[in-house]
């Protein structure tokens, strides 16, 4: 088989899911991914779950993705005021799963719109994802901010799926890429010492991000499809093959 176009973002979160397959990687952000994948420009994406369900996507490498049982530490809202008297958030809008996620747990659980701005505008907080959060976290630790995936935990009781490797449709070795990618992930977290640079990020991969997608992951995802139903984002959720 001829090595497929893969799709990743470029964060530490997802190397061990890519790890001895960066010459076949095109890197970019997860909402880039997304538009390329629609384009047909990739044949398998790493694509965040709230993009997934709202073009519609079917086809997924199942077992495996990228999942916070709790908090996640790297998709936070930094904030200036208390929750319950937050009314503008600055957007991060390279994730269209994150800033989905905001707005459920913001619509769907406390009952009240947050307007989100331009980075450029002033605000209450600003959402950060990916190794943005972690530098601020780090840069930054007297600052309280809010785990969204300890928050969706707490709210629902359900892990949240950030993202699922999302097979192009036509594409017609599908088995052969979840073999490819099974390998890969088994290759990386057997790796993650020498993925890790730190002892911190060594506990970032191996304590706040999982990588495995069974069934109670799976039902986070229809919670979430549920959510976004219900704040009319979507219509329905075309079924899922998982692959």
């Amino acid at each position: 088989m001829l090595c497929p176009t893969i799709g990743s973002v470029p964060y530490l979160n997802a190397k061990p899911l890519i790890y001895g397959l960066n010459d076949h990687v095109v890197f970019a952000t997860p909402a880039e991914l997304s538009l390329m994948l629609k384009e047909g420009k990739l044949d398998v994406a790493l694509c965040p779950v709230g993009a997934s369900l709202i073009e519609g996507w079917s086809y997924f490498v199942d077992g495996m993705g990228i999942v916070a049982d709790g908090d996640v530490y790297s998709v936070i809202l930094v904030n200036d005021k208390p929750l319950d008297a937050l009314q503008t958030v600055r957007g991060d809008f390279e994730s269209r799963s994150s800033m989905l996620l905001l707005r459920v747990i913001f619509e769907c659980f406390f009952g009240r719109q947050l307007r989100i701005v331009s980075v450029h505008e002033k605000a209450d907080g600003f959402l950060l994802i990916g190794d943005k959060a972690l530098k601020y976290r780090k840069e930054h630790p007297e600052r309280t901010v809010i785990d969204l995936g300890g928050l969706w935990k707490k709210l629902t009781g359900l892990p949240f799926v950030f993202a699922l490797w999302t097979i192009r449709a036509d594409y017609e070795e599908k088995q052969k890429i979840k073999e490819l990618l099974t390998q890969a992930k088994e290759r990386g977290l057997a790796s993650i010492d020498k993925i890790a640079q730190s002892p911190q990020e060594i506990t970032y991969l191996t304590h706040f991000i999982r990588y495995e997608v069974k069934g109670k992951e799976k039902m986070g995802i229809e919670e979430f499809s549920k959510k976004l139903i219900q704040l009319r984002l979507i219509k329905q959720v075309n079924p899922f093959h998982w692959v």
